[in-house]
């Protein structure tokens, strides 16, 4: 643990444990990651970094050294004690003393103390400002760099070189569960939820009694399973993660693009893709695949994605969409990447904005869309029972006719470095058919493929406002590649 000037305070166990009862109702069955965030763990604890407090206009910001847990054991990684800089922001003005907002970020265990407007918590403390709130950034999701005892390699991993390690491991051994990444990920943050819920409580007098969580990549999965893990989750925001249904998504891919996205080497190097149909992999899927919590992931849903990810594919929907329950809402940034870097602020904007709609319960659209294909071009009807302040579609082309790819960034087949594939969303306005209902129509091209989505943005509290869109649709609905079976999977990275 980083070894700052310290005030010591720990969570009162007897709180953390009541978490552990109440988390789910009677007869809700649990999975090994229900058995592994709820196992009692003596490490927890945390203390402030007294050096670091800043009092701000407006608001004080804290920093707090957490310490959530043990991941395996001294025998199997070099870091089994996992530790997280959390940073806290308390408004002098709260109005909304009920609620938070828990952001999950990225970082290495090596890295120097954070700083007051680093890349997410600058935004976070705008949140905490413009909600009345109290707004949390949990760092190190997962910790990092680690080295596996067992690894022939002695590879010092980091994010997904540290999954994809796990994910083999299970492979090969299914019934070790906690070895896979995911469960220790949420389990950091459900403590820091505790945390935060504790801090505040000595700090104010009040604590926050539920939270909205959000995370980008490996913590938007993350924040898919806190959602599912955890009763206090009244909102759930996952950026750039949408790979639910697992199998049938990652097949999807295959068809798509006749291979693997360099971004996905890592999985390549420990042999995954080629595993695809083990039937390991669905023993894997029900532990993590979001879409296996589909029933308990019924709160408010703000899934935001990029246009251009080298990760995941625009139509990754079409395999989830219809069976996710109770409210959901789609936002795509078009010319952006799976980084979101430069659409850090207007990110946080909509998360801001999501957030109170949801506190205060203000009337939210309900959007209902379909997406059809004639024999000469292909549309997106979308109705909403609300009006919005502006609307907009946008499209883009691919490059030519032989994959289906839609990045930003790719690898050319023979080559061994990622480069520019400019594939550029341009706006176009939509038909106003009365009524609440939009047309987005766009002619079937004749190379290669064309995608689109409607875009709208709707009145939010306190002047603010919610952009929501609807699914990407691609036209023509065709595949350039067959599907892959077994060890044929194992493909190529481009």
């Amino acid at each position: 643990m980083a070894m700052c000037a310290e005030r010591v305070s720990s969570v009162v166990i007897l709180s953390v444990l009541l978490c552990v009862v109440v988390s789910f109702p009677p007869g809700v069955l649990t999975t090994p990651l229900d058995d592994y965030v709820h196992k009692p763990d003596p490490h927890y604890s945390y203390h402030e970094v007294l050096e670091w407090r800043l009092k701000g206009p407006g608001y004080t910001m804290y920093l707090l050294n957490m310490t959530s847990q043990q991941w395996l054991t001294e025998d199997e990684v070099d870091r089994s004690i996992w530790w997280h800089y959390l940073t806290v922001t308390i408004p002098d003005n709260i109005t909304h003393p009920e609620a938070a907002l828990l952001f999950l970020e990225y970082g290495d265990n090596t890295d120097r103390l954070p700083g007051y407007d680093d890349n997410f918590i600058a935004p976070t403390r705008m949140v905490a400002l413009s909600t009345g709130s109290v707004s949390a950034d949990l760092k190190q999701v997962p910790n990092q760099p680690i080295v596996f005892k067992n690894d022939s390699l002695q590879k010092s991993r980091v994010e997904d070189a540290i999954i994809a390690y796990t994910w083999r491991h299970f492979l090969d051994y299914p019934d070790q569960p906690d070895w896979l990444l995911r469960n220790p990920m949420t389990k950091a943050a459900v403590r820091a939820m505790d945390t935060v819920q504790d801090f505040v409580n000595r700090m104010t007098g009040n604590q926050p009694e539920k939270f909205m969580v959000a995370g980008e990549s490996k913590r938007g999965w993350t924040t898919w399973t806190t959602g599912a893990v955890d009763k206090r989750v009244f909102a759930i925001a996952p950026i750039v993660m949408d790979l639910l249904n697992m199998k049938a998504n990652l097949h999807h891919f295959y068809r798509a693009l006749g291979g693997w996205t360099f971004a996905f080497d890592d999985y390549y190097a420990e042999n995954i893709t080629s595993r695809l149909d083990d039937p390991n992999l669905e023993k894997l899927a029900a532990i993590v695949d979001p879409l296996a919590y589909k029933d308990r992931l019924t709160m408010p849903k703000y899934i935001i994605g990029t246009g251009g990810d080298e990760f995941f594919m625009p139509d990754d929907s079409y395999y989830y969409w219809d069976q996710l329950e109770g409210e959901k809402y789609r936002r795509w940034i078009p010319n952006a990447e799976h980084s979101i870097d430069g659409h850090e602020i207007s990110l946080f904007f909509s998360l801001g904005a999501f957030f109170l709609s949801v506190v205060e319960d203000s009337p939210r659209p309900k959007m209902t869309w379909t997406r059809e294909t004639g024999t000469k071009s292909g549309r997106i009807m979308l109705h909403t029972d609300i009006k919005p302040m502006t609307i907009r579609s946008f499209h883009a082309r691919t490059l030519d006719g032989k994959r289906r790819d839609f990045r930003l960034v790719n690898q050319p087949p023979g080559q061994t470095e990622p480069q520019p594939h400019p594939v550029i969303w341009l706006p176009e306005d939509v038909q106003d058919m009365g009524n609440g209902t939009y047309v987005a129509e766009f002619d079937i091209p004749a190379v290669g493929w064309l995608a689109f989505f409607i875009q709208a943005t709707f009145p939010a509290p306190h002047g603010t406002a919610l952009e929501f869109t609807t699914e990407v649709h691609i036209i023509p609905e065709t595949f350039p590649f067959p599907d892959c079976h077994g060890t044929d999977c194992r493909g190529t990275l481009l």
